[in-house]
């Protein structure tokens, strides 16, 4: 931008002499400038990745390796991945969302489990960077089985989802890191919430100030 200002300045220099002498009563001069900003992205691509042992499902099989996210965001960017179960007959299309079903014990470093059901990554993110929820798998297992006390039995018959074809669905979301703009949009509770909520806005103000300081 600083170039094509001097080129800007140097031909005024030049056009604005020959202007003079040609029937003008008085001095003026006429000065434009602008600045265009290229806007920065927030994208990614969502990937369940498959394993191709897993047609015959008991309990406690792995489903999948995970869900991984190949960040495209030319800004800084926040997070959010939430896995949904779903069943449904052998030739049927018809798939029911099943909560019986707790397919992440383990969803890895710097991620957080939200009230809401969603997983929140509490690192910023960007342009290359490849983040994986779940790297151990994403399992068949009853949904009392990641409790703490997992010698207890949970309760859910899991025989109902015996000859059933099983689905998982993951839907990622990706906002701009900067000013808090995820308070809003995602509606975090700060109480309810608190220890995603100081991570995230912790991002969101590292990025504020490297915008101040430059």
């Amino acid at each position: 931008m600083k170039r094509f200002r001097k080129v800007l300045i140097v031909l005024l220099a030049i056009l604005v002499p020959v202007s003079i002498g040609f029937g003008f009563n008085f001095f003026n001069s006429k000065s434009s400038d602008s600045v265009e900003n290229q806007a920065m992205t927030v994208a990614g691509t969502l990937t369940v990745n498959q394993i191709s042992e897993a047609q015959n499902l008991v309990p406690g099989d792995k489903i999948c390796k995970g869900v991984t996210m190949d960040i495209k965001s030319s800004a800084v960017s926040l997070l959010r991945v939430k896995v949904d179960v779903y069943y449904a007959k052998v030739g049927s299309t018809e798939y029911t969302v099943t909560t019986d079903i707790a397919p992440i014990d383990n969803p890895g470093t710097n991620w957080l489990k939200g009230s809401d059901g969603y997983y929140y990554y509490t690192q910023g993110v960007k342009n290359g960077d490849t983040v994986t929820l779940a790297s151990d798998g994403i399992y068949f297992n009853a949904a009392e089985d990641e409790a703490d006390n997992k010698d207890e039995d949970s309760g859910i018959n899991m025989n109902k989802y015996q000859g059933k074809k099983i689905k998982v669905v993951a839907n990622a979301e990706l906002i701009q890191a900067k000013y808090g703009v995820f308070k809003d949009a995602w509606g975090l509770d700060q109480n309810v919430d608190k220890d995603i909520y100081n991570k995230l806005l912790a991002v969101s103000n590292t990025e504020n100030n490297t915008t101040k300081s430059e």
